[in-house]
């Protein structure tokens, strides 16, 4: 995945230098971009979550350095790659070079990624061994990010920034060989924000190719704990942030 991913960052920086070589002479004249615009990308994902996971030792089942040594393993990165879809549509209004105005887009994504240790014996307990694995899942992003660009010939470049919000389903499940567990699953919508850059070139008649690199940040993806199965003051509180790099390539339509 991350030879698609080198593949598209590529082909974003060959794309630029040959509109900007091949099409110079057009430079002092930008095409009008003022108007509504929508539109369609597919690109591919790498996202990143740190899960971190503490030990409640209120209770009589876990003892002094059993906190340490489970929560030393159990703050990992969960991280993957996944393809994805976007629908895009916004508004530029257009002064001479400049743009500006507003994008939303709608992304669907396939993130399913899951870490964890197996067999691992306990510090104080020798020959008592634990497992535990963590799992988070995410389908849909949305994002509504002003914009602001600059038009050369019949390329336009452009950043944007704005609040987004992703749909997460977080799960966790701890065991021992003496028959204890503790698990937890939940789903939430969760506020972040992203940012773009990208570069369009007009093809004709409204249409127009699109690349662009959106960077999505969750700070609050999950919040909750669990409770031993046979002690109900010791478990597990649960917290873990999201973190997307998206590379896209699409068509637009302007009206």
């Amino acid at each position: 995945m991350f030879s698609i991913v080198r593949s598209f960052v590529l082909g974003i920086i060959v794309t630029t230098i040959f509109n900007l070589s091949v099409f110079a002479s057009d430079l002092q004249q930008p095409h009008n971009w003022q108007g509504l615009h929508v539109g369609f990308s597919i690109g591919g994902v790498h996202g990143a979550a740190d899960s971190s996971n503490d030990v409640i030792d209120d209770g009589a089942y876990f003892v002094p350095g059993d906190p340490e040594q489970l929560g030393g393993l159990f703050d990992r990165k969960i991280d993957g790659q996944s393809f994805t879809g976007s629908f895009i549509a916004g508004y530029d209004f257009q002064k001479d070079n400049i743009t500006y105005g507003i994008e939303t887009d709608l992304t669907v994504i396939d993130f399913s990624e899951t870490e964890g240790v197996s067999g691992v014996p306990y510090d104080t307990l020798p020959g008592t061994l634990f497992s535990q694995q963590d799992t988070i899942e995410t389908r849909l992003m949305f994002s509504l990010r002003p914009k602001v660009g600059y038009a050369v010939g019949k390329a336009l470049f452009h950043v944007s920034a704005g609040p987004s919000i992703g749909k997460f389903k977080y799960s966790s499940r701890f065991s021992d060989s003496s028959g204890v567990t503790a698990s937890f699953s939940d789903s939430k919508i969760a506020l972040g924000v992203s940012s773009g850059l990208g570069v369009n070139y007009m093809i004709g008649d409204g249409w127009s190719l699109r690349g662009d690199y959106l960077f999505s940040y969750f700070p609050d993806i999950v919040d909750g704990r669990s409770a031993l199965s046979n002690d109900a003051q010791d478990g597990f509180k649960y917290d873990a942030d999201f973190q997307s790099h998206n590379l896209r390539f699409g068509l637009t339509k302007r009206f």
